[in-house]
């Protein structure tokens, strides 16, 4: 009964409607990120950390991070195309 729920909501919920909510939280995201202090970002490694850390970066990591935020975006895919 419950994905009956859901197929009710998303024929309730038009094209604007997502296209606004999409827009609100990058709106929300951006003002988040301006109002938070990120200077605590620059103390986490020394620069004798970083060196070595970019240095040991390879291309698999480079894949696995390429995959990762392949994943995440197919995820967002998923979940609009289920509201449209």
């Amino acid at each position: 009964m419950n994905i009956f729920l859901l197929t009710k909501i998303t024929r309730d919920i038009s094209n604007i409607d997502i296209f606004g909510i999409i827009v609100g939280h990058i709106i929300f995201a951006f003002a988040l990120t301006q109002l938070l202090d990120w200077t605590w970002l620059t103390n986490l490694m020394s620069e004798d950390d970083k060196q070595k850390m970019l240095k040991s970066y390879t291309w698999k990591d480079l894949l696995v991070d390429t995959a990762i935020i392949s994943v995440v975006f197919g995820i967002l895919f998923l979940i609009i195309s289920a509201f449209l």
